[in-house]
């Protein structure tokens, strides 16, 4: 069988122009931000208020400076827009159903308290989301000036209504570690991240550093070449009765990509005070040490980041930015990263149990996403001292070119799934949600560790899948009607 991975060093030609500027960059840079998600309530002033917007929103070669906007639509909102149904089955079936589907709870795991009758957005008894507009800025004087002119422009003419705000916390946060936040939990988070060709960031790699984490870009942007060779399927608007002043319809898709974004609440008083009582010593006497320990085995990385592969047994900060690093010939049997853990089933490398790394290495690379995400919430001073009533967690957000294929097969062929790797009923310890609690073995000389009865530390309180649009389609949407 013919290897899907394009393994030759090429050069992508992004039309960076037009590709929004989330694909490419977090807007490290711009420590506020606020998700709006919007609602349409009068369809030709939404496109007249879109074709405006078109002209001021952060693309891919826009320099990150005072301020940043991106835009994403539903399916429901394309259609609140003008899109004709015929054309929206030109979109997958996963964007068009939504998160919400039933079938797509059992997919992704969200049942019991994180079922989206459960959610505070995005369920099936909440208001339609059509769009969500992402502002970010540098500082608290800037994004207050901006989010007050861009909720002004949403109200024009009685274009949209806010139906929800997310509000994640300022970068950096409480913490960091080095040039990477530190989430709830407590661990530095956000040092493995594909690199997409076509970047620029690609040519900053070593050799081997470029054939473990540069992937090529149709797995992120609609309409270029993905791991299998393949040009990722556009979208394409079609039918007659829409004029389109600029742009081609059947390119509609192109220098697009799909958003998901998911509302996670996290329990770090209940993950903590598991861990405590998991690792106390014999006369009932908390153990710090063992409780760090306990942690980075089934997170996958020390608080600093430290991938467990390269630092074991302590924590090495020197290693917190670490990520050239594979599991095959350092760690095949999980004796220093469990097999289970966190990190190594979201990512599993070159991980094989057929004596095959590269080609392991290979099918890794086609389920990887790029990660978006914020923190939002008070952060919790002291977990073992017990909950202090308020809710934090993180927006996750990410970026692919198949849901399907990307973040639905990593959370449910590799977080949920209890035979992940050879394992026989133990599911992702940090983001699953086992039922009746969890399993997770820890590898040791001459018998493995077992916990058991790992409860569930984070609960989905809400998500959507969203269209990040290429700027030529944004005029399109705009042009509809026209």
């Amino acid at each position: 069988m013919a290897s899907p991975f394009v393994a030759t060093q090429q050069t992508t030609q992004l039309e960076r122009e037009h590709i929004q500027g989330l694909v490419v960059s977090g807007y490290g840079k711009m420590h506020r931000a606020a998700y709006l998600l919007l609602a349409v309530e009068h369809a030709p002033a939404a496109r007249d208020w879109l074709s405006e917007f078109a002209k001021r929103i952060t693309t891919s070669v826009n320099a990150e400076d005072e301020k940043s906007l991106n835009l994403a639509f539903t399916a429901q909102g394309l259609k609140a827009f003008g899109v004709h149904e015929s054309d929206l089955t030109t979109f997958p079936p996963s964007f068009r159903e939504g998160m919400a589907a039933p079938h797509r709870t059992v997919i992704l795991g969200d049942t019991d308290a994180s079922h989206p009758d459960n959610w505070q957005w995005g369920g099936p008894q909440h208001d339609a989301i059509h769009a969500a507009l992402l502002i970010f800025a540098k500082d608290d004087e800037t994004f207050a000036t901006v989010e007050a002119n861009e909720r002004a422009a949403l109200s024009d003419d009685g274009a949209f209504r806010i139906v929800h705000a997310l509000r994640p916390e300022p970068l950096p946060g409480r913490v960091s570690a080095g040039k990477f936040g530190v989430e709830h939990f407590g661990f530095a988070d956000g040092m493995s991240q594909p690199v997409i060709k076509g970047s620029g960031q690609e040519d900053k790699l070593e050799p081997a550093e470029y054939e473990r984490h540069a992937i090529e870009a149709g797995e992120f942007v609609l309409g270029y070449p993905n791991g299998y060779d393949k040009i990722t399927p556009v979208p394409r608007l079609t039918t007659s009765a829409h004029g389109w002043p600029a742009g081609d319809p059947a390119e509609f898709g192109r220098n697009g990509s799909y958003l998901v974004v998911r509302q996670l609440a996290q329990d770090v008083a209940g993950f903590w005070n598991f861990i405590d009582a998991e690792t106390k010593a014999a006369h009932g006497a908390s153990d710090a040490k063992s409780r760090s320990w306990l942690a980075a085995k089934m997170v996958g990385r020390w608080e600093s980041g430290a991938p467990l592969v390269k630092a074991p047994d302590s924590d090495n900060s020197d290693l917190g930015t670490d990520n050239s690093f594979g599991y095959h010939d350092e760690d095949q049997q999980g004796a220093r990263c469990p097999i289970a853990s966190h990190v190594r089933r979201t990512n599993p490398r070159d991980s094989s149990r057929n004596g095959d790394p590269k080609r392991a290495l290979e099918l890794a690379n086609l389920h990887r996403i790029v990660r978006r995400g914020r923190v939002y919430g008070p952060g919790l001073d002291d977990p073992l001292a017990g909950d202090d009533g308020q809710e934090r967690g993180l927006f996750f957000m990410c970026l692919n070119a198949n849901i399907e294929r990307q973040f639905e097969f990593i959370q449910h062929t590799w977080c949920n799934n209890q035979k992940f790797a050879g394992l026989y009923d133990e599911q992702d310890p940090m983001v699953s949600n086992p039922t009746g609690g969890g399993r997770f073995s820890i590898p040791q000389d001459p018998v493995r560790r077992r916990i058991s009865g790992i409860p569930s530390f984070v609960t989905t309180r809400g998500g959507a899948y969203f269209f990040l649009p290429g700027v030529p389609a944004l005029r399109q949407l705009a042009a509809i009607g026209d």
